[in-house]
Parts: structure tokens; sequence; C-alpha cells
């Protein structure tokens, strides 16, 4: 199997997380590739262009980065998504936030590429007003994941390191310790140490 990333994609990175805490790199070759040239094996794989995106012998591609990790999941017996009831549910939501707040980051980073006179301060405000509402929640739910080892939290790590790569004027930190200190002890792992995007 052949999982196609970029370097600085927190979806790729979540799945390359996850592979490296489950121990099976033997099984699945990481493929660096920039999406944005359009490169020829991802789009066969992904006809969205998008990265991640995994091959499969004898099956079909898989895209996006969820369903990656559910299968990546299911690939051993050490389950890093709860099989059913509320204890999956909950992982998932984690999941769901955590995704959410990589999509208002770019949201906002790609606000602020634009050139000046094309900036819109509504659409930055708005998506500033998400993340800091998403930290928020975050931050009120870490109980329910702050001292577990499975996707939910590893999904919440990658979106904090995420903000640091994408949005580091914002001290969030300052505003939540206790996060910072959730994100510091997983950049501590193997996974997030072999997985750091460049600068």
């Amino acid at each position: 199997m052949k999982l196609f990333v970029s370097p600085t994609s927190p979806y790729a990175r979540k799945c390359r997380a996850l592979i490296i805490e489950k121990s099976l790199e033997h099984k699945i070759e990481v493929i660096e590739c920039d999406p944005r040239s359009d490169p020829a094996d991802l789009l066969e794989a992904n006809p969205l262009g998008k990265v991640p995106a995994l091959t499969r012998e004898g099956a079909p591609a898989l895209m996006d980065s969820p369903l990656i990790c559910e299968f990546i999941d299911s690939l051993d017996d050490e389950n890093w998504i709860p099989k059913r009831g509320a204890s999956r549910i909950l992982v998932l939501r984690q999941q769901a936030l955590a995704d959410g707040l990589i999509d208002l980051t770019i949201g906002r980073r790609i606000e602020m590429q634009r050139d000046s006179d094309k900036q819109w301060d509504f659409w930055s405000d708005r998506w500033e007003r998400g993340v800091k509402r998403t930290l928020e929640a975050l931050n009120d739910d870490r109980g329910q994941y702050e001292r577990s080892v499975d996707l939910g939290a590893l999904s919440v790590a990658v979106a904090l390191h995420y903000l640091d790569l994408r949005f580091a004027e914002y001290d969030w930190r300052s505003d939540y310790p206790e996060l910072g200190a959730f994100a510091a002890r997983w950049d501590q792992r193997a996974s997030f140490a072999q997985t750091r995007p460049p600068q």
C-alpha cells in the first residue's frame, strides 16, 4: 500500500503518525508529493487531487483522513478508534473538532496570503473567531482526551501543532496552558518527531 502525503499537510500527518504509532511502516509506504502540481500517481489514487490518499492492492484507493485512519486502525488488533458505543462517538467527535480547527486555520492562512487589497477582514476575523471558539471547546472537553492515547487525542495534538505552523502569531498557549502541556506531551512521541513539518 502507498500513502500519498505532503510534508506540511496536517491531515496527512495524522495518518502518518497513526501508522508509526501502530508500527505499520512495513505495510504502508509513504510517498511525498506536491498536490498542487497534480502528479499522475496522486490523481489516479484520488481524483480530488488531495492528500492524503491511500492505494490498496486489488481494492479501491481511499481518500480523506478520517476514512484512511479508520482503515489503518483495522490492520491490527490495537484499537485507536473504539469499535462501538459512546467511547467511539467521543473519539470521532474529537477528531471532527480537530479537523475543523485545521480547516479554520487553513482558511485564515489563505486569506492572509492574498494581496493586501484583496484581503477581506470579514473572513480573516471569522476564521480567527472560529479558531478561538474551537480552542475553548477543546479546552472544556480536555478531560475526555487529555490522558488518552487514541485517534481523538492524536488528532487534537496534530491540529494544535498546525496552529503553530500556520498561525504562529497567535500565542494560544498563554490562554490555554493545559492544552499547551497536552500538545507538548504528544510532541515528545516518536510519531510526532518523525512527522514534524518543515518550518
